[in-house]
């Protein structure tokens, strides 16, 4: 059976068809009138209607098409974006609004996939870097295990050493499991955030005595800029701020020489103030800035790992400073050290 595919074919048998018909009409009623055309002019008017209703047809079938194709691609194209209400002039150009279109939501297909991809590579980069950051503690554990269970538990020398290490293992992943859930939580909006005036002097300052012990390790001076004798008040959730300050200072911590030194600074400006951490460590290359704060991302992987941590202090840093509306950044020279700063709204 044949079938009409494009809209070309139903316009050249639609006129055929109407030529006919009106020609045969026509045929009659003048027959009625005694009126005789020669074949020549039949012929002549046959033709004249076959392109004229070829014409108007394929016209309105162009017009009617193209409109819904346009309607179509538009509703694609607000959908991808989001966009719950839009308006459509129906008194455009039909044809280059159509093409205006299909061009958008063809560029806007291309970025889609740009980003499909973007986010695969990242996934299979997070699941290596995961598999990675547990396979260590696990690999550690199943030797004490496997040394306990061929003959170490007679030895109670050996057998609670092997255990404590054991244990450190367990801790460690204790720690990358809590991190993830955490960042998850942030992720997935569900952290509940409690803002409050809260002095952000005295944070840091029992941030830092928190990590004086682990800094002291390496011989290392965290202080202040200044002296800040007034308070410093800004709207915050306390407690998720103090992580941030615990997690830059001690990966100033870890980055930093041995007897180096880290400074805490506050920077006011009309509306917030400025927190940074400053160290005078190893520093980091610029090219690494964009991907700095991004899960399991290392500069130097095989010192990150033996100085310890889990790889996502940075990550979960500015989940929570994003989470109070605010950025977080970085400057830093090779050899010089860097400095980590955010800010926040002032009371």
């Amino acid at each position: 059976m044949f079938k009409v595919k494009t809209p070309n074919q139903f316009a050249l048998i639609f006129s055929i068809i109407s030529t006919l018909i009106v020609i045969l009409v026509l045929k009659i009623v003048l027959s009625f009138l005694d009126i005789e055309l020669s074949i020549k002019y039949l012929s002549l008017i046959g033709l004249f209607l076959l392109v004229a209703s070829y014409g108007l047809v394929y016209f309105l079938l162009e017009i009617f098409i193209n409109r819904k194709i346009r309607l179509l691609y538009r509703m694609i194209h607000e959908f991808q974006t989001s966009k719950a209400d839009y308006e459509i002039d129906m008194n455009e150009d039909v044809l280059s609004a159509s093409e205006t279109d299909v061009i958008d939501w063809a560029n806007k297909s291309r970025e889609e996939l740009v980003k499909l991809k973007e986010q695969e590579e990242f996934r299979r980069e997070f699941i290596g870097n995961l598999a990675h950051e547990l396979k260590t503690p696990i690999f550690s554990i199943q030797g004490y295990i496997l040394t306990l269970l061929e003959g170490g538990l007679e030895d109670k020398s050996i057998n609670e050493k092997f255990l404590k290490r054991a244990l450190k293992g367990v801790d460690r992943m204790n720690l990358i499991v809590g991190d993830l859930d955490m960042i998850a939580k942030f992720e997935s909006q569900r952290t509940e955030m409690v803002f409050k005036p809260s002095d952000i002097v005295q944070i840091s300052r029992d941030v830092m005595d928190s990590l004086e012990l682990k800094a002291n390790e390496k011989s290392i001076k965290l202080k202040f800029a200044n002296d800040y004798d007034d308070q410093i008040m800004v709207s915050c959730d306390s407690g998720k701020i103090g992580q941030v300050l615990q997690n830059l200072i001690s990966n100033a911590i870890q980055y930093s020489n041995q007897d180096g030194e880290i400074i805490i600074r506050f920077l006011s400006t009309d509306e917030s103030i400025m927190i940074e951490v400053e160290d005078n460590g190893i520093g980091i290359n610029e090219e690494h800035f964009p991907r700095l704060f991004e899960r399991f991302y290392r500069v130097d992987k095989s010192r990150s790992r033996h100085e310890g941590g889990t790889g996502l202090g940075l990550a979960i840093a500015k989940h929570i400073v994003d989470a109070h509306g605010h950025t977080i950044s970085i400057r830093s020279t090779i050899g010089r050290g860097s400095t980590f700063f955010f800010t926040l709204s002032k009371v």
